[in-house]
């Protein structure tokens, strides 16, 4: 197919927004290898707006009155819009109440714990340290909850309380600052409740847009595309479960999973025609086929961003594109055309209410203290001893600022860690700079509560897409309101090197602290990897039904990204892969699973087509052998018939009617 079909062709406006897109998709793209997130699809001015105004208005009091204890307010109605989870009104309800009265409660305890010596503010942080590191064995938004309640409980230690009543003071500012918040955000100012699933669901369509026109271009980058496209789509999911506490429209929740297991479909697809173009290379007719297709995934990413979406053009659009593609357009136009009418068909489903044979199932949170979430809290705990007396010994004036970069910065990963330590330097850094940049322009309160503003914006509308911009804006927003109300010199720096201090700390506590294994982590990441695809090669063998099979498949899938991901050392400095035979190694299986992968889900096709009838004998010899895998059973034998393309070619060598296997 030399050209689009005239319902896919893109409009001026269409082929400008990607071309605007496409730099920021590199470096988008460029970030995911090296282990930075970036998630350009979750910026939300609107909801940075909302943030702005309750922060202004919350720091009114402190100006007015000339008392920096009165900042408790601002802090709460900020952390408040931070950690609003979206979703229904009654989960909303819920984060924001028990933010609020925990933090009213701690708040008002920490700053009386304050004015105690180190024998009464130290057992105080061990408490904080073991709340926020075992609340990662609970939900998402409970986790994030307990983190910020810790950010409290260490910023308390900056305001010690002489007097019962000045505590009290603390307890009530915090309370009416979180009081006003929620007020804002439930009742005055709700915004649409699944804006961030909804955005996250566009950008997976949006990734497969971008698989698809890189196919089309030649520019095969198959571990790229698996990872980027594999994040998204989790990134979604663990959206929709997190705002959709069982509670929730169980109508927009199934249209979100829906939607999901839709994206899951096409990207199984081009992973087979990916796999395809590797090893048979691609015609002209199959590169304007897949260009066609990759308009028709961003048109599905621009519906899915909107609240009321025009679903029966998108189905229109996907049907008439399968219905122009010739049947003797070969392997890939037939996987095009099976693609676009998947997405067309979900489109009509969506449209029309109706009951679409996707996976639905969610998976229930079971809270479990594994022995890493007590390792990670034993790290917090003596990163946070260790801060505190660091900055007692170094005398420093805003010591609580480091204590609240350890306890954000430490992650039960040793290479997270070291990604959330350079992020949050960084960030700083940025936030430093850019408040000392704007002083010269902020001469009075008016101003610089503008600029406290312009930073609120910036930090809630940048929250999910990546952390050192949240860390640049957020920085830059405690400067200038430090400055607003306690005036010292060289605050930013102060904020500079507290941070550093605290970053610093957290990771050499990630590194010391129960330091992880490499090798065993990778050997098992390895081994779950293959077992995950040999179960796949047996689901797709034994024809199983195509819900189960695509559970199956996206478990594969996310077991081989995390191998993929832990194969690198140091990834932010130049993704520097890790050296020696072993890794060598493990880059060759990783590879070669790719490819397992890309045929199976090649043959998989072929078998939906009617064009090979699968062998449910070999599908029960390979389910075995991943069950004696997981038993304990040796595992080099099997994983060097992976690297040799044993397995791959006994799935290539199944008779297929009417097309070659090359």
């Amino acid at each position: 197919m030399a050209s689009d079909p005239p319902l896919l062709r893109q409009t001026p406006s269409s082929r400008a927004s990607q071309g605007r897109e496409r730099p920021f998709d590199f470096l988008k793209q460029f970030l995911a290898r090296h282990s930075v997130p970036v998630s350009p699809e979750q910026i939300a001015p609107a909801e940075g707006t909302r943030a702005a105004v309750a922060t202004v208005v919350a720091l009114l009091p402190a100006i007015y009155e000339h008392q920096a204890v009165l900042a408790w307010a601002g802090f709460a109605a900020f952390w408040s819009c931070l950690i609003e989870p979206g979703g229904t009104a009654r989960e909303q309800f819920r984060i924001l109440g028990l933010f609020t009265a925990c933090g009213t409660i701690l708040g008002g305890v920490t700053s009386l714990i304050a004015v105690y010596p180190l024998w009464g503010v130290l057992p105080w942080l061990v408490l904080t340290g073991l709340m926020a590191g075992l609340a990662r064995a609970l939900s998402p938004s409970i986790a994030l909850l307990c983190a910020l309640l810790g950010c409290v409980m260490l910023a308390g230690t900056g305001f010690p309380a002489h007097r019962f009543q000045d505590a009290l003071v603390v307890a009530l500012a915090f309370g009416g600052g979180g009081l006003w918040a929620a007020f804002l955000c439930l009742v005055v100012w709700p915004q649409h409740p699944y804006a961030p699933a909804r955005r996250a669901v566009g950008a997976c369509y949006r990734l497969l847009s971008v698989m698809a026109g890189e196919i089309a271009a030649g520019r095969l980058q198959e571990t790229v595309h698996r990872q980027n496209v594999r994040t998204a789509i989790e990134r979604a999911r663990g959206l929709a479960l997190q705002i959709d506490a069982g509670h929730a429209s169980y109508g927009m929740r199934g249209r979100l999973i829906a939607s999901l297991a839709g994206a899951e479909r096409l990207f199984t697809a081009m992973l087979a025609v990916e796999h395809l173009v590797e090893t048979r290379g691609l015609d002209f007719e199959a590169r304007g086929t897949l260009a066609a297709f990759s308009a028709l995934c961003q048109h599905a990413s621009d519906a899915a961003l909107e609240p009321a979406p025009d679903l029966e053009h998108l189905a229109a659009e996907g049907l008439a594109l399968a219905g122009v593609i010739p049947a003797t357009a070969g392997p890939v136009g037939e996987l095009v055309a099976t693609s676009a009418r998947t997405l067309g068909t979900l489109a009509e489903g969506l449209a029309q209410k109706s009951r679409l044979p996707f996976d639905a199932e969610l998976p229930r949170h079971a809270a479990r203290l594994t022995p890493t979430i007590w390792q990670h809290a034993l790290r917090l705990v003596v990163g946070l001893l260790a801060t505190y007396l660091t900055s007692w010994w170094l005398d420093l004036d805003y010591g609580f600022w480091a204590l609240v970069a350890v306890l954000l910065v430490i992650q039960p990963s040793g290479q997270t860690t070291l990604v959330r330590a350079l992020e949050r330097v960084l960030g700083t850094l940025g936030g430093g700079v850019l408040a000392l940049l704007l002083t010269p322009f902020l001469p009075g309160s008016a101003q610089m509560l503008a600029a406290v503003a312009a930073f609120v914006i910036g930090a809630i509308a940048m929250r999910a897409v990546n952390y050192t911009m949240l860390v640049v804006f957020i920085s830059a927003q405690f400067i200038v309101v430090t400055e607003m109300l306690m005036p010292s010199q060289g605050i930013a720096w102060m904020r500079v090197l507290d941070n550093t201090l605290g970053s610093v700390i957290g990771l050499l506590c990630a590194f010391m602290v129960c330091p992880q294994r490499r090798g065993q982590d990778m050997d098992g990441l390895l081994q779950a990897a293959v077992i995950g695809n040999l179960r796949y090669v047996s689901a797709v063998l034994k024809r199983e039904d195509p819900v189960t099979t695509d559970r199956v498949q996206r478990q594969a899938g996310i077991d081989t990204t995390r191998a993929e991901f832990a194969r690198g050392s140091l990834p932010v400095l130049g993704g520097v892969s890790a050296v020696g035979e072993r890794a060598t190694q493990a880059h060759a299986l990783l590879r070669a699973l790719r490819r397992l992968s890309g045929e199976a889900t090649l043959l998989r096709f072929d078998i939906s087509a009617g064009l090979c009838e699968g062998d449910a004998q070999a599908g029960e010899r390979w389910s075995a052998t991943a069950a004696a895998l997981e038993a304990g059973a040796p595992f080099a034998d099997i994983a060097q018939k992976i690297e040799n393309g044993d397995v791959m070619a006994e799935i290539a060598a199944l008779e297929r009617a009417g097309r070659k296997t090359v």
